[in-house]
């Protein structure tokens, strides 16, 4: 492993700033003094951040509820072996919890979900995010880094444990970094571990993706659609390069939906819903897409009620409102009235109706709590200890 990491490390460590920004790009010539690492809260903001309303989404208890697509069956009891091979019978729950952290940032080595602290005095891979084209340049683009954080803020906080329902891990920790990952830097390289994306990075493959850009803004994602990424963009090439960039919040969502597929083919995250996973989460190296939700924690928290009114400018309203009329072209689209969202969800539904989801001043970071749902078989009762557990 530590050879790995080194070999990771030390590759990273060859490519230079010029290999991340287009020459053409003004955003080449940032200043990296000027360059601010946001302090997200991540910890205080615990219970006002949060959407806890998610937890209660599609709960299914004994076969009972309106589970996502790709769950368990429906059944009143269920299975699981021992340590001795053993079947031992339970009874079957379902339901989301939050246990991932998806940073998206322009800054390298940036970690908001830390503090704000600089976990390297290195600006290599210096990202940039431009949504309105410059002189020289043909369309708007952008590059992001990514970290990944264990956040099961539930059993942290000690709500809801259920050990057969608790397998992964218990306490926050910073698992991966997208700065000492070659393949993130380079597109040809990520088709060495994703070789797919030469099938389905095409009109072709586009045309059916729309389908799942449909499915996931009226709130029903399909789990075997895992070459696409909704709404946001394109899914492939696996790099932190957009373009083109339709908008950061887009944006910084399709580079959380890259890193979650990127992570499942180098099973670094799992398979936690369907049969085959209620006794242990299992490899999936393609993303169960149904299996997630998505709810913003920073810049603006999509728990946060706080809405932008409308404003007149040049006679014609700008606020939310007429946004959101005008992004259904003449027809007003419904607002989303959940504060956790399935990926790919068109950004019209769950970002412009409250004003949009950033602030100035507060563009180079962006936090996504992961929800995911979660299929077990609780074998345990109330107070008699961990007999279901799996460790």
């Amino acid at each position: 492993m530590n050879v790995l990491v080194f070999f990771l490390v030390f590759f990273t460590g060859q490519a230079s700033a010029e290999d991340v920004i287009p020459s053409g790009d003004s955003s080449a010539d940032v200043d990296a003094s000027s360059a601010v690492c946001e302090d997200a809260n991540l910890f205080t903001n615990v219970f006002t951040g949060i959407c806890w309303d998610c937890f209660l989404d599609n709960v299914s208890l004994l076969g009972v509820g309106n589970p996502p697509d790709g769950a368990a069956p429906s059944s009143p009891v269920c299975a699981c072996e021992d340590r001795a091979g053993v079947p031992q019978l339970g009874w079957p729950l379902a339901f989301w919890q939050p246990q991932r952290v998806i940073e998206v940032t322009t800054i390298p080595w940036c970690s908001g979900g830390l503090g704000g602290i600089r976990l390297q005095n290195s600006y290599e891979g210096l990202g940039h995010s431009n949504e309105v084209p410059k002189d020289g340049t043909r369309s708007t683009s952008g590059f992001y880094q990514y970290h990944y954080y264990s956040y099961p803020i539930m059993v942290m906080l000690q709500m809801f444990v259920m050990p057969s329902c608790s397998s992964e891990y218990v306490d926050f920790d910073l698992m991966y970094l997208s700065e000492v990952d070659p393949l993130w830097h380079n597109d040809l390289l990520a088709i060495l571990l994703n070789p797919e994306a030469i099938i389905f990075s095409n009109p072709i493959a586009q045309a059916y993706c729309s389908l799942d850009c449909v499915r996931a803004t009226a709130d029903a994602p399909i789990e075997s659609s895992f070459p696409c990424a909704g709404c946001d963009g394109n899914l492939y090439p696996l790099t932190g390069f957009v373009y083109p960039q339709p908008d950061q919040v887009a944006a910084t969502s399709l580079i959380s939906q890259r890193a979650i597929a990127s992570l499942h083919r180098k099973g670094l995250a799992r398979k936690t819903m369907g049969p085959d996973a209620q006794c242990e989460p299992t490899w999936a190296p393609m993303t169960p897409r149904s299996q997630y939700k998505f709810s913003m924690l920073y810049p603006i928290p999509e728990a946060s009620t706080s809405i932008v009114p409308d404003f007149e400018v040049d006679g014609e309203l700008t606020g939310p409102d007429s946004m959101t009329e005008k992004a259904g072209e003449g027809e007003e689209i419904e607002p989303y009235d959940t504060c956790c969202h399935p990926m790919g969800m068109s950004t019209a539904r769950w970002c412009v109706p409250v004003g949009g989801r950033k602030r100035p001043g507060k563009d180079k970071t962006f936090l996504y709590l992961i929800w995911n749902y979660r299929d077990c078989c609780v074998r345990d009762l109330p107070g008699g200890g961990n007999s279901g557990g799996e460790e």
